[in-house]
């Protein structure tokens, strides 16, 4: 396919769900890597190839501050957040916002991030913003969207590992890729040790 190197391209991040995978990638490997230095804008042009990237979407349930006997983890949890929104507004891409609600059982759980997704994804192919779609999630919710937009002549690349593949989108998108050591290691940043 000759004119494939002129797709538009748009990925979209279902941020939850891809920092566990960072994290189950980097858990085992013995260097110190800092989640916060991860290069999505290389990355994700890696990942288009020769399609041309007109954008990455990063989608998060917004970390709330608390008072009471939660206070100080969600300080932390806070914390961490605004500096990962930092580092993604560094490097150009938009972090669209769910909620982030907590549980009886105290476990925080995100709420509407997949709708986001799911909204835009098909927003964006109605309005003719691209022309294949990068699906970084394993949720499954999504199968519809992917359906709806591939009715607007859209592509849908579902991009996950092989633990925890989502059967569902696999076998709904147009194509797949799951991720290996050698697409994510090389898109996270040495520190320098500050003496």
């Amino acid at each position: 396919m000759e004119n494939e190197a002129k797709n538009r391209a748009l990925v979209f991040i279902d941020g939850n769900n891809f920092y566990y995978k960072l994290k189950d990638f980097t858990s085992e490997k013995t260097e110190i890597l800092k989640l916060l230095d991860f290069d999505y804008q290389g990355f994700a042009k890696n990942l288009v190839k020769d399609n041309n990237l007109v954008e990455i979407r990063y989608y998060v349930g917004a970390i709330r501050r608390q008072n009471g006997t939660n206070k100080a983890k969600s300080e932390k949890l806070y914390a961490n957040q605004q500096k990962l929104l930092r580092k993604l507004q560094q490097q150009n891409i938009p972090a669209i916002l769910g909620n982030l609600i907590q549980h009886p059982d105290k476990s925080f759980h995100e709420k509407g991030v997949d709708v986001r997704i799911a909204v835009e994804m098909i927003r964006f192919a109605r309005e003719d913003k691209y022309d294949v779609a990068y699906l970084l999630s394993s949720d499954t919710d999504l199968v519809p969207a992917v359906e709806e937009v591939k009715s607007f002549n859209k592509r849908v690349c579902y991009v996950g590992v092989s633990k925890g593949q989502s059967f569902g989108l696999t076998k709904v998108s147009n194509s797949t890729i799951l991720l290996r050591d050698e697409d994510i290691m090389p898109y996270f940043h040495a520190q320098k040790v500050r003496g």
